[in-house]
């Protein structure tokens, strides 16, 4: 069923090649350029609350401190940790005190879909998310850190409060005006994610949250219905940007969603102007409770959809980031320093919680049967998949190898059915025929394969020739972003190639397969998959987690296969060698957190403010 709403409207703002040419222009490129720490104190109340209180707190600080262990040891050996750390501190020395001043130039594509509510596209976060902000937020090594709010207390497994800081004001604009933020503030904006709205993809990350209060001006306090191990991650997650009731009231949800004049928040950054498919720009925020930051005047997003105008943008000096911040391909670094010098270009690996994934809709024929779908899943060449990013790409399987301990490494991957090589494939093919033919599906008449053209294009040539090896052969119908991003939305597809979005913690296969998880795409329902994930929510223990995620992930991939899964990112982010202040961050658009404390060592002319 046909729905019209925010995603439906994103169709008519696709990039047009007169849209490219004016960005391009603008750019100044011709067409030819073509771990939690520090709760709150136990109180007086008797030695069994106090234990319980030190028991709550020491299963979420142990919980944090096993996966910034974990999440090391999986990236790096010992030796590589230390010549790490020695590099980073080495850095920060080099790089020396934060200046002010300035216009970061970066490439940006928000799609006009500005609603952290509904927004999961990378391009928003890159652009117009910067007006907004986090109570916590998830910093290197997926440290939960305070933002607009303390760390919470922890009071017990079902009750947290969180103490609003007083130097928070929302931007000066109509009708906030600037006023202070409070914690009524706090609580309609996380309850706002769960609103009875269909296009809300967040819905069910409170969904065992019985109630968010504002105790007094400064306090909010969170109630649990039950045990929700993740929730303090949760609500630090990259997409909790908080939204006022006021501009709510006053817009409307639809303006909040596509109208740029009513993003008001509390952010670094305020919005200045914004020409669709082409330009952003915002301004310092006077009043940031950050003290001192950020130390960009402003920031300007020129939306380049085209590699090559995005590459000679960056060699020419018209912008200070070679890709976005949460993407980068080492070929394209590689070619930036071969243009430019190794002084002129820094880069640093980044894994991110982003990859590719094929999204299979469970209630369209073929697909309906779980045969048909595994032998899908063994039919695809993840080596020949990953091949072709280049190097941004790693094998992936339904939990992001950086959410240790619970991603599964490639090296792991490598031995299961679907992701192997060699003889072993051979044998997986032979497999994925049996099980066709035992489906009995009707293999002339399979529907067409949609993508995200043209940044899945090469992708599906290669998954579509994989499936003939099995005389599974389906067409190829290419979509805009725009269009792919609605149908995927609206379940108006039978197998579509797209990004997909990670998380800092196991949960989010919740959100993805569970059968009311907000990004459950393709209906996927199994009483016995939503028990597992059920479990895995009121779990504190990591090697109890980790037990109820390997057998799910084993089960989806042995079993139930209602998703493709085949890359997470490793990226390298790259950029002028005169911006300095850059951290890696775990997210999947972390982008806020990034340039915070980023300056310019030496400001270009094209950056003056």
């Amino acid at each position: 069923m046909t729905e019209r709403n925010y995603w439906s409207r994103m169709k008519h703002r696709n990039l047009s090649r007169r849209s490219l040419l004016r960005a391009s222009a603008r750019a100044g490129v011709g067409a030819a350029g073509l771990a939690l720490v520090g709760c709150g104190d136990d109180d007086d109340d008797g030695q069994q609350a106090a234990a319980q209180v030190q028991q709550a707190q020491d299963q979420v600080e142990q919980q944090a401190d096993q996966q910034a262990q974990q999440q090391q040891s999986q990236t790096a050996t010992a030796d590589e940790q230390q010549e790490q750390q020695a590099a980073a501190q080495a850095q920060a020395a080099a790089d020396g005190e934060p200046k002010q001043g300035g216009i970061v130039r970066m490439v940006m594509s928000d799609g006009g879909i500005f609603d952290p509510a509904i927004a999961i596209h990378g391009g928003t976060f890159a652009g117009v998310h910067q007006i907004y902000d986090w109570l916590n937020y998830l910093d290197e090594g997926f440290v939960i850190t305070s933002g607009m709010a303390e760390l919470p207390e922890v009071v017990d497994e079902l009750n947290f409060i969180y103490t609003i800081k007083p130097n928070v004001y929302w931007h000066d604009k109509p009708p906030l005006e600037g006023r202070q933020f409070t914690a009524e503030d706090a609580v309609f904006g996380l309850q706002r994610f769960g609103f009875d709205n269909p296009e809300f993809v967040f819905k069910d990350r409170f969904s065992l949250v019985d109630k968010f209060e504002a105790a007094d001006e400064f306090t909010m306090t969170v109630q649990a219905s039950e045990v929700f191990s993740p929730i303090l991650s949760a609500i630090a997650e990259d997409n909790m940007l908080i939204v006022s009731r006021d501009a709510v009231e006053a817009f409307g949800d639809e303006a909040i969603s596509t109208d740029f004049e009513a993003q008001i928040g509390t952010g670094a950054m305020v919005g200045a102007s914004r020409e669709a498919d082409v330009e952003l720009n915002l301004t310092r925020n006077p009043k940031y409770y950050k003290e001192g930051l950020p130390y960009f005047d402003g920031y300007k997003g020129v939306n380049l959809g085209d590699d090559a105008i995005r590459i000679a943008t960056f060699v020419n000096g018209q912008t200070d980031f070679l890709n976005y911040q949460w993407f980068g391909r080492p070929v394209d670094f590689d070619a930036a320093v071969t243009e430019m010098g190794e002084e002129a270009v820094t880069g640093v690996p980044n894994p991110v919680t982003y990859g590719m994934a094929t999204h299979i809709h469970t209630e369209v024929e073929p697909y309906t049967d779980p045969r048909v779908r595994t032998a899908v899943h063994l039919a695809a060449d993840r080596e020949q998949l990953i091949a072709l990013s280049l190097g941004e790409l790693v094998i992936g399987g339904p939990i992001a190898v950086a959410i240790a301990p619970y991603g599964r490494t490639e090296d792991e991957l490598r031995q299961l059915p679907g992701y192997r090589s060699g003889d072993l494939r051979q044998e997986d093919l032979a497999e994925a025929r049996r099980l066709l033919e035992a489906s009995g599906a009707d293999l002339d008449n399979i529907p067409p394969m949609e993508i995200w053209a043209p940044d899945a294009s090469d992708y599906a040539q290669v998954l579509q020739q994989n499936l003939g090896e099995v005389d599974f052969n389906l067409d190829i119908l290419e979509l805009t972003t725009a269009d792919a991003l609605a149908a995927r939305q609206n379940r108006e597809f039978s197998m579509i190639m797209l990004g997909q979005q990670g998380a800092s913690d196991p949960d989010l296969l919740y959100n993805d397969l569970h059968t009311t998880g907000g990004q459950n795409y393709g209906n996927f329902s199994h009483p016995e998959f939503d028990a597992l994930v059920e479990k895995g929510r009121s779990v504190f223990d990591v090697e109890e987690r980790k037990a109820i995620y390997d057998e799910a992930q084993d089960r989806l991939l042995n079993e139930w296969n209602p998703r493709l899964y085949w890359s997470w990112s490793t990226v390298v982010i790259a950029f002028r060698s005169y911006l300095k202040g850059f951290r890696p961050t775990p997210g999947v658009t972390a982008s806020n957190a990034i340039l915070w404390g980023m300056w310019f060592d030496e400001i270009p002319e094209g950056a003056q403010s």
